[in-house]
């Protein structure tokens, strides 16, 4: 019984004896021998690998395949397609191991529970293999995965940014087998090793390495002067009857050390939400309540204040209006926001202005209404929903809240940002 490999189903097999030997590269020292492990910034990027396509020449014999215990019934390897794509769920995990051993942010290649991957993967890696070698042999007519080979593969990186929606990096590497190798798991263990051998060579090229973590001075510049804001009219009436526009305003962030919450501040694109939400990160993720998903770019930032200001481009966005009067104690308060899970967004919750304390040369408000863990960066609404501030600290014993919670006033929120509002 002749067997015939997964990738061969895009091929022409004919009968012929051919062998191709793996090409020897130019470093004689394996890159993967002694892992350097990289030390990135916060702001390192996450990564994953979303594609790999065969794109050889018409009639490019790259190998052979045979079977039997010897081996020598042998049929050449013939590309009959321009181009033909791999079963990425056979090897997606080799870019993970690789670059994870490496020190890169990659994304989870397995999720045991929802709402556990923390990080957003806006780089999309392609993998187009220009040049390939692949001999191999299944010993056993009745065992279809135990197979011996060897292969070589030359890569085109592709890096695309899905928030800049731009190739922004390309390269080209090598890997091999460096010999043969033995697969109990067919053909994919055979091809895994070379591939694996490449991305080590990727992983290793500085160049690459700026794109996922870009140097400190470029990371850190300015992005903008002043971001002009155009504020929405305020609310009148009560919260309640308010309910349904102040949802629309209030979004979920994700980025690199979690999730937490966010509300719209202008309907272009502006969302204000904690700096300890996104800190470390240069691109987030926002989503809606009425479940859209946008990405989005960490504009503006001030540490010690403890904001941040995204930009996003996505259509349809409602803004939440800020309060221009101050609070009293004992005033009705809400919050609103993402509390321990992305599937409780626009949790609200109620209570009262405790006072107005003054910590380390700044200005707070206190209140009891409860918050919890992903309720930081929403807003702080006034009884008609107005947002008077930003979700910050919440204070609990044992993990229990205890009912002393802070909140960022907006009053003074251009001091901290370079915020125009027109």
């Amino acid at each position: 019984m002749n067997r015939i490999p997964a990738i061969a189903v895009a091929l022409l097999c004919a009968c012929a004896t051919y062998k191709k030997p793996l090409p020897v590269l130019k470093d004689t020292v394996r890159p993967n021998a002694r892992p350097v492990v990289f030390k990135l910034s916060e702001r390192a990027r996450q990564a994953r690998l979303d594609t790999i396509v065969f794109n050889l020449p018409m009639g490019y014999r790259y190998g052979e395949a045979a079977n039997g215990g010897s081996c020598n019934h042998k049929q050449p390897f013939v590309n009959t397609k321009p181009s033909f794509e791999l079963a990425m769920g056979r090897y997606a995990d080799v870019f993970g191991n690789v670059m994870r051993k490496h020190g890169y942010p990659v994304e989870n290649d397995v999720e045991m529970f929802k709402d556990t991957n923390e990080r957003v993967a806006d780089l999309r890696v392609g993998a187009r293999i220009t040049e390939a070698t692949l001999n191999e042999c299944f010993p056993s007519y009745d065992n279809d995965l135990k197979a011996v080979g060897s292969a070589y593969l030359k890569i085109e990186w592709s890096v695309y940014s899905a928030l800049e929606k731009k190739i922004v990096f390309t390269t080209t590497t090598e890997g091999t087998t460096y010999g043969e190798v033995e697969s109990s798991v067919g053909e994919p263990g055979i091809i895994r090793p070379a591939l694996a051998d490449a991305i080590e060579r990727l992983a290793l090229v500085p160049s690459y390495r700026n794109v996922i973590d870009p140097p400190a001075a470029a990371a850190e510049a300015p992005r903008v002067a002043r971001i002009k804001i155009k504020r929405a009219a305020e609310f009148a009436g009560d919260v309640r009857a308010n309910l349904a526009a102040i949802k629309k305003a209030v979004v979920t962030v994700t980025a690199n050390k979690g999730f937490g919450s966010g509300f719209v501040v202008s309907a272009d694109g502006a969302i204000l939400t904690a700096e300890h939400v996104v800190s470390g990160s240069k691109f987030v993720k926002v989503n809606t309540p009425a479940g859209k998903e946008c990405y989005g770019e960490v504009a503006a930032e001030n540490r010690q204040r403890d904001l941040a200001l995204i930009r996003v481009d996505c259509a349809g966005l409602v803004a939440l209006p800020l309060a221009r009067g101050k609070m009293v104690e004992g005033s009705e308060v809400f919050a609103v926001g993402t509390p321990l899970s992305e599937k409780l967004q626009f949790s609200i919750t109620r209570g009262v202005v405790s006072g107005f304390p003054h910590i380390d040369d700044l200005d707070y408000i206190q209140s009891d209404v409860t918050v919890l863990p992903g309720n930081s960066g929403g807003p702080l609404l006034d009884s008609r929903g107005n947002a008077v501030g930003v979700t910050d600290l919440g204070t609990s014993i044992h993990k229990v809240p205890v009912g002393l919670n802070f909140f960022i006033p907006l009053a003074d929120l251009e001091k901290y940002l370079p915020i125009d509002f027109e």
